[in-house]
């Protein structure tokens, strides 16, 4: 067998396509990483990102952007909007129930803040950040590298199914590897963030589509830190629209890495999946994963 070359499928195997792929977003990465502007910064990520991916899906994976989950249908439209809706409402449960126990003081207004940038600019520019994030952070790692996981994980005597759950369960730990050097990360936060890591799978395992997962992503972090003044993963943001002081248990309150170190964080991503799980079976009918998961590369491609 050629380790390298799959001759029945006319392109590369998936581990040279995920190595690839690392590699020119490596690159990606530091060509960004060029401009002084944050704002630029973070768009020109998705930028790159999105262009890796076209020319790796074109070139290598032999396939067209709709594998990864990105279209441009009012159905893709209409689940980023769901999947956003499911965040705010996750994240307004968490500020809301810790508020009403006594865990948190609001302290100000973004617009009460001194600060040599009007708060609103603060504001907008996170939203930008948190919108670029959620979406090539998704894109990376569910998009690209579990579709093609969930391919090389396939075998004939495991078949497709088994393959796309190996995958998730993968990019789930590496997902929360990624963030093990945040600050304020421990054993508990990392375990939370592949957990949010599984979650976010979900909808693309169901769907075959990204925007679900991006949305939740991006309206996760942005209302968490820029609307309800928790921290983001260990990162403070200083002119959220809701300036707040936590007293709460950490346990519970994930304490200075923010919600998703928490029980908190772990209730509230229990309440999307069971929001994912009931838009599904009244659109689909079933919790069925999506074809493009279910059966072989060449007949996953025919799907489109």
């Amino acid at each position: 067998m050629n380790l390298i070359y799959n001759s029945e499928e006319n392109r590369f195997r998936a581990g040279i396509r995920l190595l690839s792929y690392l590699f020119l977003t490596i690159i990606a990465a530091i060509i960004s990483g060029l401009i002084s502007n944050t704002v630029l910064n973070y768009i020109t990520l998705s930028i790159t990102f999105f262009g890796v991916a076209w020319l790796i899906a074109k070139g290598m994976d032999k396939r067209s952007l709709s594998g990864y989950g990105l279209e441009s249908t009012k159905r893709w439209w209409l689940e980023l909007l769901i999947g956003i809706g499911m965040a705010i409402a996750a994240q307004t449960i968490i500020f809301a129930v810790q508020w009403q126990m006594g865990w948190i003081e609001i302290t100000g207004f973004g617009w009460n803040r001194p600060g040599t940038e009007f708060w609103l600019i603060s504001v907008s520019i996170a939203f930008v950040q948190m919108a670029s994030v959620g979406f090539y952070e998704e894109l990376i790692f569910r998009g690209y590298a579990l579709r093609n996981l969930a391919e090389g994980f396939t075998t004939k005597a495991d078949g497709a199914r088994k393959g796309a759950i190996w995958a998730t369960a993968f990019t789930s730990v590496f997902f929360g590897v990624a963030h093990i050097a945040n600050p304020n990360a421990d054993f508990i936060s990392t375990f939370n963030i592949v957990l949010a890591g599984f979650m976010l799978a979900i909808p693309f395992l169901l769907t075959g589509r990204l925007a679900i997962s991006i949305g939740i992503h991006f309206a996760w972090n942005f209302f968490m830190g820029s609307v309800y003044g928790f921290p983001v993963s260990g990162i403070e943001f200083r002119r959220s629209v809701i300036n707040i002081t936590e007293t709460g248990p950490d346990l519970i309150t994930g304490g200075n890495f923010g919600p998703e170190a928490g029980v908190m964080g772990i209730l509230a991503m229990l309440l999307i999946l069971g929001l994912i799980f009931l838009y599904h079976k009244r659109t689909a009918g079933n919790f069925e994963m999506h074809p493009s998961f279910k059966e072989p590369y060449q007949k996953t491609d025919e799907l489109g």
